[in-house]
């Protein structure tokens, strides 16, 4: 269990006000010792990248967790069983349910910051994040953030609480809406379900959410603006008390991120027009 301050450090970074530690899985070390151990994964739905379908998990990082099993098998000798221990639909309380659980792998579409280095140990990236400006397929098309007063007057910015996207969307609205008030969602899966009931929304996600929402056929459209800033990079998380992070970087490197193993595994699971938007 984490000591009281991390404690509180944790909720005043997530603003998850309940926190208990409800997941566990088995150090490395103690895989390595024993020749076997389970790593326990908590996931966040995140489409095309971790998902629940027929009962069964899947998706692209389903798919590389597979490789890393394989990996440890064939360069240490030892046996690991994923087992998926939890599914958290709410973004901060899979956040704060993953870091306060012990040796556990939290997976979805976490962006590496240096601010939740602080917070966590991550994995190398194992994928590039490009963001998408995403409306109801009714507005009017828009080519720069400077149209977004006067083509989406009265519309409302929509944002997942908690995410990355949060600065993004301020700072678009201080520079170009600055009258238009954000509402704040729990999730993807949220923010596509209000766009689609409200055509009077707009929002900042991730090209997983966009995936989702070409595949389920949503009215909704991507509009032609670029979101300024840094290139986002994608990575698993882990508890400060989680000692499978080196075994991790040994793994996940730009070598595999180049590989034809890699590359089958975005485009079985996003499709070839998704592969070519990645790095």
């Amino acid at each position: 269990m984490k000591n009281f301050l991390l404690t509180i450090s944790l909720v005043s970074f997530f603003g998850f006000t309940s926190i208990a530690q409800s997941y566990q899985g088995d150090s490395w070390s103690k895989v390595r010792a024993s020749g076997s151990g389970t790593l326990a994964c908590v996931y966040y739905p995140t489409p095309g990248l971790v998902y629940e379908e027929n009962g069964q998990v899947k998706g692209v990082c389903v798919d590389i967790i597979n490789d890393f099993k394989k990996f440890v098998k064939d360069k240490y000798g030892k046996t690991i069983n994923v087992k998926f221990v939890g599914k958290e639909t709410v973004w901060t309380n899979f956040l704060t349910k993953t870091l306060n659980g012990s040796n556990v792998l939290g997976v979805a579409n976490v962006t590496i910051t240096p601010e939740r280095k602080k917070k966590m140990k991550f994995s190398p990236p194992f994928m590039t994040n490009p963001l998408i400006f995403l409306t109801h397929s009714s507005a009017p098309s828009i080519s720069s953030p400077d149209q977004i007063a006067e083509k989406l007057a009265g519309y409302t910015p929509l944002v997942i609480k908690g995410s990355t996207h949060v600065p993004v969307m301020k700072q678009l609205q201080s520079s170009y809406f600055p009258g238009q008030q954000i509402k704040y969602t729990n999730s993807g899966i949220e923010t596509l379900q209000q766009i689609q009931a409200n055509k009077k929304t707009f929002s900042i996600l991730d090209f997983t959410e966009y995936f989702d929402a070409v595949r389920n056929k949503m009215p909704l459209k991507r509009q032609n603006i670029d979101i300024e800033g840094p290139q986002e990079e994608l990575g698993f998380i882990m508890p400060m008390n989680s000692d499978w992070q080196p075994l991790w970087e040994e793994f996940l490197s730009p070598a595999y991120k180049q590989s034809v193993t890699y590359k089958k595994i975005v485009a079985n699971n996003l499709g070839n027009a998704f592969l070519g938007m990645l790095k």
